[in-house]
């Protein structure tokens, strides 16, 4: 008889400098045996072009990736034994995954907790936004000013600048709603640093231009009242 379990964790958004990411993988060698042939793989999904690391080495080798990965995979297997990382599309976002199968449920779950525990300790701030129910919270955005119109300042007369402020807000959060993969990505793999605090960081400014006119509504809202 053969047995196989899997496991599968959904992981934080999270983003690994390559030093980062040889600590893990040294980590994740612990969980097989060295005596046997182990299987590992890095595969990194450009627009044009797939590239597939049998290691860090080759990975570090390496000269024509872009500062910033978001598409990519790791996986490690031995036997009846492996483990993988996936940052990968859904239907509506994407996400990043640990998958872990073997013949016993204790080296599952051993193998879980060290992605997770070690993709914990380098999540990104912003993991809230790409995990919440942003759709609703644009909808939501959509109605609140009718829904308080109508119950609460019924007859008030909305000052110019809450309605900027509003406006901006909901373009925001729609532009971060449909490209969240691409400014917000749910995995990042930094092969280096030199691309510009601005353009590595274009996601982030604008969540945090979002959160700024949120508030900056929500005062105006009650100062002008």
């Amino acid at each position: 008889m053969k047995r196989e379990i899997e496991r599968v964790r959904e992981l934080p958004a999270f983003s690994l400098s390559l030093g980062e990411l040889e600590t893990l993988w040294s980590r994740l060698l612990g969980l097989f045996n060295d005596s046997e042939t182990l299987y590992t793989s890095i595969d990194i999904k450009l627009p044009l072009e797939k590239l597939e690391f049998s290691n860090i080495e080759e990975l570090k080798e390496y000269k024509l990736l872009p500062p910033n990965v978001t598409n990519f995979s790791i996986v490690l297997s031995q036997k009846n034994r492996r483990v993988s990382l996936r940052v990968e599309d859904c239907v509506y976002s994407r996400k990043a995954q640990v998958r872990a199968s073997s013949e016993t449920e204790a080296w599952c779950a051993g193998a879980i907790d060290t992605f997770y525990t070690f993709i914990q300790s380098h999540k990104l701030w912003y993991n809230w936004f790409i995990s919440a129910p942003i759709g609703w919270l644009i909808i939501a955005s959509i109605s609140i000013p009718e829904l308080l119109l109508f119950f609460v300042f019924k007859g008030y007369q909305i000052d110019r600048t809450i309605v900027f402020s509003w406006i901006t807000t909901l373009i925001v959060l729609i532009s971060l709603y449909f490209f969240r993969e691409k400014l917000l990505p749910a995995g990042i793999l930094r092969i280096s640093e030199n691309n510009g605090f601005i353009r590595n960081h274009i996601g982030e400014l604008s969540l945090i231009l979002a959160i700024i006119s949120v508030i900056l509504t929500v005062v105006g809202w009650f100062i002008t009242k």
